[in-house]
């Protein structure tokens, strides 16, 4: 039987750091990492063969919603996890347009979980006004380019959702 504890332990620990945050529409925010491995999983990824990737999925908003330090994830779950955690969190001082063009630097897990993420959060925003909407849907072509070359499939879906959201919001 393949090992896959610690998959199991950042799951766990993601319970606990998420703890009582909310996602805009009143879930859990645990429940938005867990979707988010359900997308790559769909496209391919799993815990065995990506352990690092999948184990990145579920902690990759900790550093903008806990006060955890990367020594901390360092210690828990290797330097590899911390750093896609670390490429995969904004900056304080830097712009959100500026921060994803540099995506294209970053590693293919960073990638690949910032496309992921936006996938996800794209489908929870029937709430939000239209300015807010497009100007996201225009982010997400940033993401498109910057992070294309990690996962052509993966990209490609984002592309189609944009396009497809961008159509209906402009229809209305």
């Amino acid at each position: 039987m393949r090992d896959f504890s610690n998959y199991w332990n950042a799951l766990s620990y993601a319970f606990v750091k998420y703890d009582n945050l909310k996602r805009d529409n009143g879930l859990p925010y645990v429940i938005h990492p867990i979707r988010i491995t359900l997308i790559l999983r769909a496209f391919g990824f799993n815990e065995f063969d990506n352990e690092d990737l999948m184990i990145g999925t579920l902690l990759h908003d900790l550093f903008e919603d806990t006060n955890i330090t990367i020594k901390e994830l360092e210690s828990k779950f290797g330097k590899k996890v911390a750093s896609i955690i670390n490429e995969s969190t904004k900056p304080l001082d830097v712009k959100k347009d500026h921060w994803l063009k540099k995506f294209k630097n970053y590693s293919k897990e960073a990638k690949i979980i910032k496309i992921a993420d936006r996938i996800d959060n794209l489908l929870d925003m029937e709430n939000w006004d239209k300015q807010r909407q497009i100007s996201y849907l225009n982010q997400s072509k940033i993401i498109v380019m910057s992070c294309r070359d990690a996962n052509q499939e993966l990209a490609n879906k984002l592309d189609e959702l944009i396009q497809d959201l961008l159509n209906g919001i402009l229809d209305h």
